[in-house]
């Protein structure tokens, strides 16, 4: 009885104990590495930039930064994203940690835990006042989010050095978790132990806690990065895998669809396969409209099925080639434009609350806003613009008018006449 009770106590702490050393890290060997060096430039009285560590939940995030502190005698402080959301909670507690080290002079590592919870539907300057500490700081500082490319980690991306972690494989969880269970005394089967390893899906803390429980018969339903489930689908090789990488994704339905769109030219080579493959997709967005116009959600299984499967089996063969599948130009180019579309919603808005419509129909009064503004500043000043909005709208050419129309038509016979008599040059004679 007495063993059995000790058995369970050994095994409830698996998954509480943090790594103290990278050497106990799982997987990844060249971000712990790079990560080292980084650690090290910082103790050598350099100051490189701070880290982003991205990847799914489960692979060691927060465990390597623990474990590189712990490595270097560094003291700690973690924070958590959510709790940064505004200038001032900033300035109280993110501020100060990085404005110098501990009492007795030496290093701390600043770790921001999930920073893709930031700027959520509360935050008031906080990603800001967090990338301006980031800028300046005098302690390295460690970031932590799951997917790159997630807008909201927009603000850190160009401040920050990407340090991505993968999944780790099934037989390196099978020889971790063989290697717990023996140095605390469990007694499992090593077929439990495939089994678990398998089940957890590269998540080692998934995979412990199952350890911990015995548990290998409820099969995780984890979720896959964008770019692991775009190549998924584009080299897939039959209907059912391209259709389970889509459902298993971490990506909603339209940035899925964006993606693959994006990518398709990437990976496939031959016109037919290129041609098919859109087609399909153009048929998935038709029915992404009927579930818009009618508001039946029926349709997303077809449209799933066609952005997923159709477009893999559109291919006669897979293509045995690496492909680097790159993010898309489109949420890239709206991303840029982000503050300047902010400024015309902004404006519109109050054009449609002064002139008592709709926002769509106060983007009419624009060319009528920008005719006054030019024939008096003052005009504008009833609607409450703010500056950057006034400067939107001077910036606007008014139509042209029917004379102005009229005359560009009469300059355009006056050239038709001149040409008369000669014939102009065509690419194809024969149409």
């Amino acid at each position: 009885m007495a063993a059995a009770v000790q058995q369970v106590s050994n095994a409830a702490t698996l998954s509480s104990k943090k790594p103290s050393r990278l050497s106990d890290l799982v997987g990844n060997p060249s971000a712990a590495s790079a990560v080292k060096q980084w650690a090290q430039e910082w103790a050598d009285g350099k100051r490189p930039s701070p880290l982003l560590i991205y990847g799914p939940t489960g692979v060691g995030k927060t465990a390597l930064a623990y474990a590189v502190a712990s490595e270097l005698g560094w003291e700690t402080f973690e924070f958590n994203a959510s709790d940064f959301r505004n200038d001032e909670n900033v300035e109280k507690l993110l501020s100060n940690a990085a404005a110098s080290g501990t009492i007795w002079g030496g290093m701390r590592l600043i770790l921001i835990d999930d920073a893709d919870a930031l700027s959520g539907s509360g935050d008031r300057g906080g990603a800001s006042a967090i990338a301006r500490v980031l800028s300046s700081t005098k302690q390295p500082i460690i970031l932590t989010a799951h997917d790159l490319y997630d807008k909201k980690l927009q603000p850190f991306r160009s401040i920050c050095t990407p340090i991505p972690l993968r999944r780790v494989s099934q037989s390196t969880v099978a020889s971790f978790l063989r290697k717990v269970a023996q140095e605390r005394g469990i007694e499992i089967q090593p077929e439990l132990v495939e089994k678990i390893a398998a089940a957890s899906s590269g998540d080692i803390r998934a995979a412990l806690n199952d350890l911990q429980s015995r548990n290998s018969s409820s099969f995780r339903d984890g979720k896959k990065g964008v770019f692991e489930t775009v190549g998924a689908i584009l080299k897939a090789r039959d209907y059912k895998s391209a259709r389970t990488a889509a459902y298993e994704s971490e990506a909603d339905h339209e940035l899925l669809k964006l993606w693959v769109a994006h990518n398709i030219p990437y990976e496939y080579e031959k016109p037919f396969d290129l041609a098919e493959g859109y087609l399909a997709l153009s048929r998935a967005d038709i029915f992404d409209g009927r579930i818009k116009r009618t508001q039946y959600w029926g349709y997303l299984r077809y449209s799933g099925d066609l952005l997923s499967a159709g477009v893999a089996v559109a291919k006669e063969a897979p293509y045995r080639k690496f492909t680097r599948f790159s993010f898309p130009d489109y949420l890239r180019e709206m991303g840029a434009s982000k503050s300047s579309r902010s400024v015309r919603k902004g404006a519109l808005r109050k054009i449609a609350s002064f002139c008592h419509c709709s926002i769509p129909q106060a983007a009419g009064y624009l060319p009528l806003l920008e005719a006054l503004a030019s024939k008096d500043a003052a005009a504008l000043s009833d609607f409450g613009f703010e500056e950057d909005e006034e400067a939107l709208i001077s910036k606007i050419k008014p139509k042209k008018s029917k004379k102005q129309a009229g005359d560009n038509e009469q300059n355009g016979k006056s050239q038709k006449t001149k040409s008369k008599g000669r014939r102009l040059p065509l690419e194809n004679p024969k149409r």
